[in-house]
């Protein structure tokens, strides 16, 4: 997504009034996938990126610099941005704060804390959009009054071609079946971050050992940034695959040839997953533990849940053996995935949610 830059604040033409301002911190390699599909489908976004390198050294100064700056940069950015916007689209409640204009927040990862109630109640919140609808009764049973929508997380089937899903299907062994996962950091609980449930692998390791015991003529793929720790623990063995961090349409791509995925959060966090979605959008069967977060898959048939480490693996492993039932829940998956289409989401957004309150 082309970034415009931020002296145009200061020095350049009024931009039309219908044009709405957005300012958020980006990476050139991984984003937040939600942003990075929603964002550039938004017509009438104007993009004020403050972008970060793509090497993992500097990009970490560089976040770290950001978020001590936020406080100082949020009140003047978003002072000089009044100026010449009477809109705001936001994915970062503090800027709510500043932006003297109306407001729309998009919450897909909501907090609950008592400064997020009030961010959200302030007179310029127009309104706020979350992934699910719990997320925003429990706004409004913790006071927060004001209208809200719900956008769900997606997945941008456009990009990924035939073409591509082909060359990344090559990669399959004959006669094997492949299990899945795809996040953009794999870190064990002794990486810097490897206790956040988004990131640590540790448990879907210790699940896989148990799913190779009993299903031998499978194999693991990993796509995302696996950590040095986690790939010492993977070795040399034939039966893990770590792709490593790809560009999106190949990450897709290279997901869209799971059999079966894996949703091994070992906790519910209350928000919902753009995993869970982008595996329904490929049509690929979802094994997950039993979540609210995760509840659409058992009420689409896209996937199944389970209530323990034991009867998840026994999902798996009768899922890898019963091809006429991983085919029906793939049938599910499509069917689901095809209204998480993030073409069909984004108009959405900008008639129901940003043409009404930021007209």
């Amino acid at each position: 997504m082309e970034s415009l830059p931020l002296r145009r604040l200061v020095t350049g033409a009024p931009p039309a009034p219908d044009r709405i301002f957005f300012n958020s911190l980006w990476y050139k390699g991984h984003n937040n996938p939600r942003y990075a599909e929603l964002l550039p489908r938004l017509e009438r976004l104007d993009p004020y990126l403050v972008t970060c390198s793509d090497e993992r050294i500097v990009r970490g100064v560089q976040y770290r610099a950001y978020r001590w700056s936020s406080p100082f940069r949020n009140r003047a950015v978003m002072r000089l941005a009044g100026r010449r916007y009477r809109s705001l689209f936001t994915a970062d409640n503090e800027q709510i704060d500043s932006f003297p204009g109306g407001v729309v927040s998009d919450v897909d990862d909501p907090y609950f804390s008592e400064r997020e109630i009030e961010l959200l109640s302030r007179p310029n919140l127009a309104a706020y959009v979350v992934t699910a609808e719990r997320a925003a009764r429990r706004f409004e049973s913790l006071g927060v009054q004001k209208p809200y929508h719900v956008i769900p997380q997606g997945v941008s089937l456009s990009t990924v071609t035939p073409e591509l899903i082909r060359t990344a299907g090559e990669k399959k062994v004959p006669g094997t079946v492949v299990v899945g996962y795809m996040a953009a950091h794999m870190l064990t609980s002794d990486d810097r971050d490897g206790g956040k449930a988004l990131y640590n692998v540790d448990h879907l390791l210790d699940l896989w050992e148990e799913v190779r015991l009993r299903a031998p003529h499978t194999q693991l793929w990993l796509v995302g940034g696996a950590s040095d720790r986690v790939l010492a623990r993977i070795g040399a063995r034939d039966d893990i695959v770590a792709f490593g961090r790809l560009p999106r349409d190949q990450a897709l791509a290279q997901t869209a040839n799971f059999d079966i995925a894996l949703y091994p959060r070992e906790k519910d966090e209350g928000i919902q997953a753009a995993k869970t979605a982008e595996y329904m959008g490929l049509g690929v069967p979802t094994v997950s533990y039993d979540y609210a977060v995760t509840e659409e898959l058992r009420e689409t048939g896209a996937g199944v849940l389970a209530a323990d480490t034991r009867s998840f693996v026994a999902a798996v492993v009768h899922l890898v053996n019963d091809v006429a039932a991983r085919r029906v829940v793939a049938a599910a998956a499509s069917r689901a995935g095809a209204e998480r289409s993030w073409d069909v989401l984004a108009k959405r957004y900008e008639t129901e949610i940003l043409d009404r309150y930021l007209p």
